[in-house]
């Protein structure tokens, strides 16, 4: 799928349902690897309006200002992303944003979340030696069998917590009926795992 496609996919998703943050976050990113960055930071911005906890959503966000030549405001909007994220206990975007803000010379909030683990009631699963969640960043709670098969369900077993996962299954169901995608077609099956992807934050996997 090229990137006009997806920004029109990610489009028809936040215009059938304005209040889902999936649907502004994917697109503001579809905009940034445009190069449309005024336009990444109003989906960005919505969807972090609908979902102020969406860590990743500040690290795109900040991202995104400092590209259109606004690195105080990009830098205020980090700040407040290691905080979000460094309270849900989720530190690989914690950690992220905290690179970027050393690397501009900017202070770095104190953690208060340095080894906290997300809660194995919430995953479902225990801890595993060398597993940390894509989306979450935690250690906790891989799931126990690969969701499908082929090398995208391979990619879920090593990389997704069993929470992120539930999360997604919500989610998809979403993607699903608002899109009306019809999984049986190729085309309904690769923009489903676009969003899965997006979602899971596995494209850098």
């Amino acid at each position: 799928m090229d990137l006009d496609q997806r920004i029109q996919q990610f489009k028809q998703m936040a215009e059938a349902d304005p209040d889902n943050e999936l649907g502004h976050f994917s697109l503001g990113k579809a905009y940034l690897d445009a190069g449309r960055f005024d336009d990444a930071v109003g989906s960005l911005t919505r969807a972090l309006d609908l979902n102020p906890s969406m860590s990743k959503g500040y690290q795109v966000l900040g991202d995104a200002f400092d590209r259109a030549g606004k690195r105080a405001k990009a830098i205020e909007v980090m700040t407040k992303g290691v905080t979000v994220a460094d309270e849900q206990g989720e530190r690989m975007p914690r950690d992220a944003m905290a690179n970027v803000l050393r690397d501009w010379g900017a202070p770095v909030p104190t953690f208060k979340a340095v080894d906290r683990p997300g809660p194995d009631a919430d995953t479902g699963g225990a801890a595993a030696p060398g597993f940390q969640c894509s989306r979450c960043g935690r250690p906790d709670g891989p799931l126990a069998k690969r969701p499908f098969k082929g090398p995208l369900g391979e990619k879920i077993l090593a990389n997704v917590c069993a929470g992120c996962w539930k999360e997604w299954i919500g989610m998809g169901t979403k993607v699903i009926n608002e899109l009306g995608l019809v999984l049986s077609s190729p085309a309904g099956q690769q923009a489903y795992d676009q969003y899965l992807i997006e979602f899971l934050q596995l494209e850098d996997r």
